[in-house]
């Protein structure tokens, strides 16, 4: 890229001379694609076929500008940069390369300012004001001196981990985070990052005051949630566990058991998990306890059984 660009450099300040200069003579070479050997020590501008020379683009004809700083290899090697109606392309060969390099993208810009890179784009009509097309992966990167961004495009299964047709996103290097950032800090729920769908739109909300909404299932193989208070104060000697005449009482003025949500409320604000959780665990504590109670009351009612059997047999025995 950085020989690219400084070829394209060269090229521009060439041209820049050469506006000051006399003039560039333009050569009619338009059928002819001469090797890398026909150049030597001299800046060279043509008018080509595009087809002639093979290059990418639009249009029949193009504007060509070749540059062969010396005679031969130990130079290094010639540079052609081809000027068409869809776009900049460039080339490079060495002068005993039996035939130029293949043909580049520099840039390729329509009339409205949309940019293009790579080469047989087969779509025409991209919305994109940036594309980057290969007809196989694709992979865009942001690099620094302690790692890579990369987002891919797959075209075969495993490539970049992905499957056909996934886009990636992998950080390598120093660190494997990706972070979205969001810079509204006032912690007041007023923007979001979202995901959506055709269906329901933004289904997934991810607020700026540490609140997560949700549109839709969560399947998990586990779940963990931290909770302020657990129902274990219901063990406690000072707690007051209602009788089951209040309870039934309760049940028929409100149609829900005490210190439970009724169905309007759910519906209406849904429900904290782990406090609905805390509350389940209580019915469950007061249950337990009730059943203890329940439990000496049939013991007891069955010891007084057990002796009224023993004083009726004693009764009976005493009476032959």
């Amino acid at each position: 890229m950085k020989q690219t660009l400084l070829i394209a450099g060269m090229a521009f300040s060439s041209l820049a001379y050469a506006q000051n200069a006399p003039g560039l003579t333009i050569h009619d070479t338009r059928n002819t694609n001469d090797l890398p050997a026909a150049y030597n020590y001299e800046v060279k501008a043509e008018f080509k076929s595009r087809v002639a020379v093979g290059v990418p683009g639009t249009g029949n004809h193009s504007g060509m500008l070749t540059i062969a700083p010396w005679g031969d290899s130990t130079g290094n090697k010639r540079h052609q940069l081809n000027f068409n109606d869809g776009g900049i392309f460039y080339r490079n060969g060495l002068s005993t390369d039996p035939q130029w390099g293949t043909w580049s993208s520099l840039l390729t810009q329509s009339s409205d300012g949309r940019v293009k890179i790579g080469l047989n784009d087969p779509d025409t009509t991209s919305p994109a004001s940036l594309r980057i097309y290969n007809n196989e992966n694709t992979l865009f990167e942001l690099a620094n001196s302690v790692g890579r961004f990369q987002i891919a495009k797959v075209s075969c299964n495993g490539c970049y981990g992905g499957l056909i047709g996934d886009t990636v996103l992998r950080n390598l290097g120093n660190s494997h985070n990706i972070i979205i950032a969001q810079p509204n800090d006032n912690n007041d729920g007023n923007t979001f990052i979202g995901f959506q769908d055709a269906t329901r739109g933004i289904w997934i909300k991810f607020l700026n005051n540490g609140i997560a909404k949700f549109d839709g299932k969560i399947h998990a193989k586990e779940v963990e949630v931290k909770a302020n208070v657990w129902a274990d104060y219901v063990f406690k000697k000072d707690y007051q566990l209602k009788s089951l005449e209040e309870v039934e009482k309760h049940i028929a003025e409100k149609g829900h058991l005490p210190n439970i949500p009724s169905a309007d409320e759910v519906m209406e604000k849904g429900i904290n998990v782990a406090e609905m959780n805390t509350k389940l665990l209580e019915k469950i504590e007061e249950l337990t306890l009730y059943s203890i109670e329940q439990n000496k009351q049939l013991k007891s009612q069955s010891d007084k059984i057990e002796k009224l059997e023993q004083q009726v047999q004693q009764f009976l025995t005493t009476q032959k």
